[in-house]
Order: structure tokens, then C-alpha cells, then sequence
């Protein structure tokens, strides 16, 4: 549980050092693997630490809305070794102005953050990796 306890702590600390009056300034991403082997990428590793990722979402900084929930687990799970990115997205309808934004958390090919059906619902934004 240490590690989701220090996970926790870093990704509230990005989060903060993020947050600006006028939005977001991103600081780097921490790497993926954490100076260690990453843990095998499936449904199994992934969820539960979602979930125990949340948990402490909820103790250090409570509830968030999609954005700063989707960084929190952006940085929580890339701390914990995971390949995590975050996405943005537009909606596809209306195909006009104003369409809404949404963020979200993928793992590989998963959707870890959200049982929005995203993929189907959204433009992905192409992101720059950092």
C-alpha cells in the first residue's frame, strides 16, 4: 500500500504545481516505469490500482472534475510503473461549435478512467508526447 500512498502524494503534488489561474500549466511527466520493472498491463494490475488510486484522490485532494481526475491517474499510475497517457477529446456531436471537450486516462489500448464509451463518442486530440 506504500506505493499507492507515495503515488498518491506525487500525483497531488503535480497536480497542484499544474493548476494556474488562467488552466493548466503541465509540468514534465514522471517516465512510465519508475526506476523499476513496470508490472504487466492487464485488466488484473490495472483496475485495482485505479481504484486504490481513487482512494487516495478522495483523501488528499477530494472529488475532481474529468480533468484533474484524468491527470491525478495520468501521474498516480505512470509513478506506480504503468504506461499511462492522458487523452482529450471532442465530442462528435454537434459537429458544430459548441461541441464539449472531455479528458480521459488510457493504459495501452484501455480506457482506465471512464466507462464513457469514449472511443465511439469522442475525437481523439493528438497529444505530444512529453
Amino acid at each position: 500500500m506504500l506505493g499507492y500512498i507515495t503515488a498518491g502524494r506525487a500525483a497531488r503534488d503535480f497536480l497542484l504545481e499544474a493548476r494556474t489561474e488562467g488552466g493548466y500549466r503541465l509540468p514534465e511527466w514522471p517516465v512510465a516505469t519508475a526506476g523499476r520493472r513496470p508490472p504487466k498491463l492487464d485488466h488484473a494490475v490495472v483496475g485495482p490500482a485505479v481504484a486504490r488510486l481513487r482512494l487516495m484522490e478522495r483523501l488528499l485532494v477530494g472529488f475532481l472534475d474529468p480533468v484533474e481526475d484524468a491527470i491525478f491517474l495520468t501521474v498516480g499510475l505512470r509513478r506506480l510503473g504503468l504506461p499511462a497517457a492522458l487523452q482529450l477529446g471532442r465530442e462528435l456531436a454537434p459537429a458544430v461549435a459548441p461541441g464539449g471537450l472531455y479528458a480521459w486516462v488510457r493504459c495501452g489500448d484501455e480506457v482506465v478512467s471512464t466507462s464513457l464509451p469514449v472511443s465511439e463518442e469522442y475525437v481523439e486530440i493528438p497529444m505530444a508526447e512529453r
